[in-house]
């Protein structure tokens, strides 16, 4: 069984709507551990939804619109969504509904959306200034949930 899951969801081509493709090809450039798969997704859940099956643990990466200033980042559990007044988040209502269909055949995974204040979503293949200052932040995060979900050494 596939212990951890990463989800980059969102568009590369809408400027900081990218940040969670952005991020796992920052994470492919690396190593990863053998129960650890990072995907691409987009928005389309046939890119992770075996995948999404047969793990334990999920980290999804998206844009967020929380309120806060752009670059925020947001570290939060699917049932705390309501905690962010007035939160959109830009696929995770779609990831929400995948989520609640795999429940129904039986796959409960543990999930961590990260999500980060986009600045600018126009037509573009670069994260705005601020967005992208913050992708090795979001890499230190996922490391070290990693840590904490496998055992010691294997990251």
């Amino acid at each position: 069984m596939l212990k951890v899951l990463i989800l980059g969801l969102g568009n590369p081509l809408l400027k900081d709507d990218g940040i969670g493709p952005r991020v796992i090809r920052a994470i492919k450039s690396g190593e990863l551990p053998p129960d650890v798969c990072a995907v691409e997704a987009g928005g389309s859940c046939f890119a992770y939804w075996d995948l999404l099956l047969q793990c334990r643990h999920v980290i999804v990466i998206d844009s967020l619109l929380g309120g806060g200033p752009p670059g925020s980042v947001y570290i939060l559990k699917p049932e705390n969504l309501q905690i962010i007044k007035h939160s959109q988040m830009l696929h995770e209502l779609h990831f929400l509904d995948v989520l609640k269909m795999a429940y129904f055949y039986g796959a409960k995974p543990e999930v961590t959306i990260i999500g980060v204040e986009p600045e600018d979503i126009t037509f573009s293949l670069h994260l705005s200034r601020v967005v992208e200052s913050k992708v090795s932040y979001i890499l230190s995060v996922i490391k070290e949930k990693i840590e904490d979900l496998l055992p010691a050494g294997s990251y």
